[in-house]
């Protein structure tokens, strides 16, 4: 699988990436708006789910919160894929604990490089994994919302996460499994942010979003 390096262009605004200058920081979001495995897309308006991460304007700490957008009915995520920079080892990452909006059971969170395979593209470095049983009380769905602070090598911002998963494809920048889809609840899809060629970042300089090493 091959990986290549893509300059993102200085001062563009993407809808679906967006990156934002804070107090000599940089803000990143990710907004999931495309079904790309085949599957079926939830029924709300887009975008379903929101990824965003601040470092502060300072580095070795980002900010994560993970929202379920625009999800509705019984649609709830039982998994959200995340990369890091392939000169970050995820490894060395280190999650705070969660600050939860919603009762739904806080995610088991996993690492490792490119260990997590999300359905139709992409080999992954992060797996946050929510609960599928226990009704909707323990589920991560509609307006749910979950924060951690992130800690890790001093090198750590919230560029750190402009990367690309590992894939025959394009690759993506996040994934994440909806299920509960449809009327009777029983359909699921893989959703992500649309046309990862378009990715776009707006700072001080030409930051690089990374596809990863060959898998």
């Amino acid at each position: 699988m091959s990986r290549s390096a893509l300059v993102l262009p200085v001062a563009v605004l993407c809808i679906c990436c967006l990156g934002v200058l804070q107090a000599g920081g940089v803000v990143v979001i990710y907004q999931a708006s495309i079904e790309f495995s085949g599957g079926a897309p939830p029924a709300g308006p887009t975008p379903w789910l929101t990824v965003r991460y601040d470092d502060g304007g300072a580095s070795g700490s980002v900010t994560m919160t993970f929202t379920a957008t625009n999800l509705v009915g019984s649609e709830f995520v039982s998994g959200l894929y995340l990369n890091v920079v392939p000169s970050m080892d995820p490894n060395a990452l280190t999650f705070g604990s969660p600050v939860k909006t919603g009762s739904f059971t806080s995610p088991a969170i996993h690492r490792g490089t490119d260990a997590f395979k999300a359905d139709g593209d992409g080999y992954f470095d992060i797996l946050l994994r929510f609960a599928t049983s226990g009704g909707e009380a323990g589920r991560f769905t509609a307006a749910d919302a979950v924060s951690y602070t992130i800690t890790g090598p001093a090198s750590l911002t919230a560029a750190s996460f402009a990367a690309r998963s590992a894939s025959r494809g394009t690759g993506y920048p996040i994934a994440a499994h909806v299920q509960g889809i449809g009327t009777d609840g029983c359909l699921s899809g893989w959703v992500t942010v649309p046309e990862p060629a378009s990715l776009s970042l707006l700072a001080l300089g030409c930051l690089t979003a990374i596809r990863r090493r060959p898998h």
